[in-house]
């Protein structure tokens, strides 16, 4: 190829020159120059005359300094890949060559390393392309990597980290030999530290490709050796810890098994980044990020490595209380206000790039670590070492001890929280009084783990309402903002849940503290969080709320039209407020404050504020709960914006920008402008349109719900766009697709069957009672709800589980018969552990034991199962036989509590629904089940378990009557418990009331066989029920059936009886009015 003008070195050399300019008009000219000789093949050969650099060729000398060498070598990698496949097949050899030569002999660094990217991407232009490809150059790595000169082994690994993607697709038979060069210079004590590092970055990005194949494992084995190198150097090379860390990130998953036997090691290197202070928290926060995500890959091998356990904890810990950042900053995420208050008390503003609350902190390095921890690791193993250390250093006389020991119990709350709930006894004294300790840290991260506690713990925390008020109404008071703002935090945590009593005592204290807080103070972050206490507050308070909703009206309409945009997280804090007022107070008493609120939250939506869009799309569903048809007139225009809302796309297609493109050279790569729209793009995800997404999901949802008739004209156009919302890629929007579409049903029942379908049990053979646009929207609804259970989201799992049971028990028989074998095969496959969503831990080489946590997408499975029982009726007892060992799998001893707890529960829910159906199961399956769950540890187990036996013996009578002495055996411990020692707790008290009933439905269905001389006194000791009213009907008519046929052992013990009435008709009694009204004409009599 002979050279034209425009080819020749001068004219080349001097392009080339302009490139390395600092200059960008001078770099976009001489790109503009070079482009249209780069589109010719003859530029192949200019540039490779340059990279010579022929000594006897002065004109080449003249202009071919390094830099300008560099950058043709950059220049060239780019232009081979449009090019080569037209050279000349004998310049083709000799292009080679002559690359091998210039490797060889080169001794300018920055030369060397751009043709090293030439000889990559000509070994993959002749991979690609077959043939023979170019063995020359595999002799020549094979021999550079033996080289006696270190700086040729070192360019034998930048070769193969070149070539990653070439040694992966194209050479896995050499894949032995080449993990053999690594184990050479891993192995070598004196080998350079250059050739080690290059080794490391070469091995490591083949690692990260093969990550998910089987053969990551031929290398495997030479992670520990990777970590040596890598901690050898951490002091002087953070570049090469950051790509090691990176390595382990990628590996995480893998299910090769010599990657969980490296485990320890790897976390082992991990822990001494996130230690050092020598590094950058950029790259301490990767390791941080490795060692969260194996344990969610490896959750039960990370938890068996107790000592590797302890040792991580320990780190976390450390860091926390050596930290002197506040431990209760988690909550900044939900608080940014907080945060600016913050910064200004420190002189910093938002904006500052070194806000220490918008980078990554040792402090919430840790607790994100440990959070993540709580979650994955099962709580066999996890559980005892978190606790004992929090409550150790709970205990000493080291503030910042004590600090981190509160804040990581406060950390662990979600994790943990079925555990926790047990121990809810130890842990709540130190929890109170840490949030009257002395330092300002330690009571912060008291109230902020009050609140994870109270958000999480429910119900249970409730018990401890008499001292967690009082506490927090203390804290209001507080001198520390961050103290006040996270005592709010706590009163809206724990006041979702409580009953008007329990709030009663404080509602007016709390109220006016509160409001006084609310316009008292300039701290934006206590004003959000004292709006959002007083919303909690409401909703706790119920009706006895009605004296205090025009006062916080007021406040809150003030706040709902702040138009500065820093404020609108506190504007739609005011709004939700007026939200869960209304759920609080009802309709009549929010109904003047309706069309105010409406305005409002429309306004909202004009914003370009994803928050307040968010917020107003929360208010809506909660005012369309509460004003239902009165909400009617309003969804002319909601419900457009919201078919919009849920359809646009929440990511965006971008031009890919490669990391060299940037700066120079960003326009000689090799494409022609015509070819420019065909580039590489990447997806962009705008998250917080995510959340808005979810948000009008959940808007249009209740709107369906509850506005009734008058939402069928908008059902078509709703239902096709959560069809499409159900194919999301995010769980985040497949989950509340799941949550809302069970509410698509409800229009057609006001419109078509006057709000109530009226079905039999089990009846198929009758007519179809659904009019054919509700069978329409019923199909449709089930068919993407079987669909969304074959998810791989436990969450959206579960969700459709739950709405197909609600589907099912609106709309009766009918409705499941079309889909009946399609649901019946999904819930089994849950039942036994082979639906996707469950098969996952597999694929990471974890396994299931019996003795794995709770598990709750198991809980709607079995609840489903119950629902169809109450459909299908004793249609369903076809399927027991598959259905009932799946079921009892979950009541073994190994299981937790709760899994037990549920698996007798749905055996219960069979035996009621299901009634003589199950008799053939009764000696095999219930009987043995009931037996094993009244002698269960477990409060709950027991409970489910009495009621089991109750509801078995009242259906299927004189069946199981030889059984009777067994079944009473096991009730009899239940009836020894003291009840007028005081109250008891809640779930010992429900025990004691379930074997009540079960007693009572004993008696009713075969009296002649229960000793009523022994019983019967028991039975009466322990009433009235304490807890569970929803059995009062069975006592009652029991004991009235006794009356009415003038047994002997009840006439002897009219006293006790009249005793029990009595209480049970008083005026603070929780009996139901009807059952009252009964109880009262019968007191006469006694």
């Amino acid at each position: 190829m002979s050279a034209a003008p425009e080819y020749e070195p001068q004219n080349m050399g001097a392009l080339l020159a302009a490139l390395t300019q600092p200059d960008t008009n001078t770099i976009r000219q001489a790109e503009q120059a070079m482009k249209p000789l780069l589109k010719d093949p003859r530029c192949i050969p200019a540039l490779m005359l340059i990279l010579h650099r022929d000594p006897n060729n002065a004109a080449v000398v003249a202009v071919a300094t390094p830099p300008v060498r560099h950058i043709a070598a950059v220049v060239l990698r780019k232009r081979l890949t449009g090019h080569y496949a037209n050279l000349d097949p004998n310049y083709k050899t000799h292009l080679k060559a002559e690359i091998l030569q210039i490797l060889a002999h080169e001794s300018e660094r920055s030369v060397r390393n751009g043709m090293v990217g030439v000889a990559a991407a000509i070994a993959k232009l002749e991979c690609t392309a077959g043939g023979t490809s170019w063995p020359e150059l595999f002799n020549f790595l094979a021999a550079a990597a033996a080289n006696e000169n270190p700086m040729a082994r070192e360019l034998a690994f930048s070769l193969l980290s070149e070539m990653t993607e070439t040694v992966y697709t194209h050479l896995k038979e050499q894949f032995q030999s080449i993990a053999g060069l690594f184990q050479a210079a891993f192995a070598n004590p004196n080998e350079s530290p250059a050739v080690q590092k290059a080794a490391v970055q070469a091995l490591g990005q083949l690692l990260s490709f093969l990550a998910d194949d089987a053969e990551v494992q031929v290398f495997a084995y030479l992670i520990p050796a990777i970590l040596q190198v890598a901690s050898r150097h951490a002091h002087d090379d953070e570049d090469l810890v950051a790509v090691v860390l990176d390595v382990l990130y990628d590996l995480a998953y893998s299910p090769v098994p010599a990657i969980t036997q490296h485990l320890t090691p790897m976390v082992t290197f991990c822990l001494e980044a996130m230690k050092s202070s020598e590094l950058e928290m950029r790259v301490r926060d990767s390791a941080a990020l490795v060692v969260a995500t194996l344990a969610e890959a490896k959750p039960k091998t990370f938890g068996k490595e107790q000592a590797l356990l302890a040792q991580v904890l320990e780190v976390l810990f450390t860091l926390i209380e050596n930290s002197p950042e506040s431990a209760a900053g988690a909550l900044f995420d939900s608080n940014p206000m907080w945060r600016e208050d913050l910064l200004a008390e420190q002189g910093g503003t938002m904006d500052d790039p070194d806000d220490p609350y918008d980078n990554p902190t040792e402090t919430s390095m840790a607790q994100g670590t440990l959070d993540m921890l709580a979650c994955e690791i099962p709580k066999k193993y996890i559980l005892e070492p978190l606790l004992s250390r929090c409550m150790s250093r709970i205990a000493v006389p080291d503030p910042n001890k004590r600090k981190a020991g509160i804040a990581c119990l406060g950390v662990v709350a979600e994790g943990c929280a079925e555990p926790l709930r047990d121990h809810l006894a130890d842990i709540m004294p130190q929890v109170l009084g840490a949030a009257r300790d002395e330092n300002a840290q330690v009571r912060e991260c008291a109230c902020f783990c009050l609140g994870q506690i109270s958000e999480h713990c429910q119900p249970e925390i409730l018990g401890y309402s008499e001292q967690i008020l009082p506490t927090i109404f203390s804290l209001l008071d507080d001198t520390t903002v961050a103290v006040q703002a996270t005592s709010c935090y706590v009163l809206e945590m724990f006041c979702e849940r409580l009953e008007p009593q329990a709030v009663r005592p404080m509602l007016d204290s709390l109220v006016r503290k509160l409001a006084a807080m609310l316009e008292g103070t300039t701290k934006r972050s206590v004003q959000e969080m004292a709006v959002a206490a007083m919303a909690a507050t409401a909703v706790a308070a119920e009706e006895e709320f009605t004296p205090y909703v025009a006062g916080v009206a007021s406040l809150m309409q003030k706040l709902m039209v702040l138009q500065e945009e820093r404020l609108f997280s506190l504007r739609g804090r005011a709004l939700e407020c007026m939200g869960h007022m209304a759920i609080a107070v009802g309709r009549d008493t929010f109904r003047p404050y309706f069309t105010a609120t409406m305005q409002c939250a429309c306004e909202g939506l004009t914003t370009n504020s994803t928050d307040l869009q968010e917020f107003a799309y929360a208010v809506f569903a909660n005012l369309a709960k509460v004003m239902k048809e009165e909400f009617a007139p309003a969804l002319g225009d909601l419900v457009p914006h919201l078919i919009e809302v849920i359809g646009t796309d929440e990511g965006q297609l971008e031009p890919a920008e490669e990391a060299e493109k940037v700066g120079a050279l960003a326009g000689l790569d090799d494409s022609d402008e015509e070819d420019e729209e065909g580039g590489n793009y990447v997806l962009h995800v705008r998250t917080a349109l995510l959340e808005v997404k979810k948000g009008a999901i959940t808007a249009i949802g209740e709107m369906t719900a509850h506005t009734g008739a008058a939402f069928v004209p908008f059902l078509e156009e709703v239902m096709q766009v959560l069809q499409k919302a159900a194919s999301n890629w995010h769980p985040l929007i497949k989950c509340e697709v799941a949550d809302a579409l069970p509410s698509l049903v409800m229009p057609c029942i006001a419109a078509y069957h006057e709000g109530d379908l009226k079905w039999t049990k089990g009846d198929v053979a009758g007519p179809n009672p659904m009019s054919q646009p509700t069978q329409a929207i019923v199909a449709a609804v089930l068919t993407e709800l079987i669909m969304l259970m074959k998810d791989d989201d436990k969450s959206t799992v579960g969700k459709s589980c739950e709405g197909i049971q609600s589907v099912i028990e609106v709309c009766g028989p009918h409705a499941l018969l079309p889909v009946a074998n399609d649901c019946l095969t999904n819930t089994y496959e849950l039942l036994s552990k082979t639906a996707p969503c469950l098969a996952a831990e597999e694929m990471y080489g974890e396994f299931p034991e019996d003795d794995d946590d709770h598990d709750v997408v198991m809980q709607a499975a079995c609840d489903l199962v119950g629902g169809y029982g109450r459909v299908m009726g004793a249609q369903f007892a076809q399927y027991l036989p598959q259905f009932l060992p799946a079921i009892c799998n979950y009541a073994k001893s190994s299981r937790p509590p709760s899994d037990r707890s549920m698996a007798v529960g749905c055996l219960s829910e069979l035996a009621q629904e299901l009634e003589g159906a199950i008799a053939e199961h009764w000696k095999g399956v219930f009987l043995p089940a009931v037996i094993a769950g009244l002698a269960d540890a477990d409060e709950n187990v027991k409970r489910n378990a009495a009621f089991c036996a109750g509801v078995c013996c009242e259906h299927l009578k004189d069946q199981v009557a030889g059984d009777y002495p067994q079944i009473l055996q096991g009730l009899s411990p239940l009836f020894s418990i003291n009840v007028s020692g005081g109250p008891l707790p809640e779930g010992t008290a429900a025990c004691v009331d379930n074997a009540a009933a079960a007693v009572a439905r004993m008696i009713m269905a075969s009296p002649n066989n229960v000793p009523m001389a022994q019983v019967l006194p028991a039975m009466l000791a322990i009433l009235p029920l304490k807890t569970d009213m929803t059995e009062n009907e069975t006592v009652y008519k029991c004991l009235g059936g006794l009356l009415e046929m003038n047994h002997p052992e009840i006439l002897s013990r009219k006293a006790e009886v009249k005793r029990i009435f009595t209480e049970a008709v008083a005026a603070d009694s929780k009996v139901e009015d009807e059952i009252k009204a009964k109880l009262t004409q019968m007191i006469p009599s006694l």
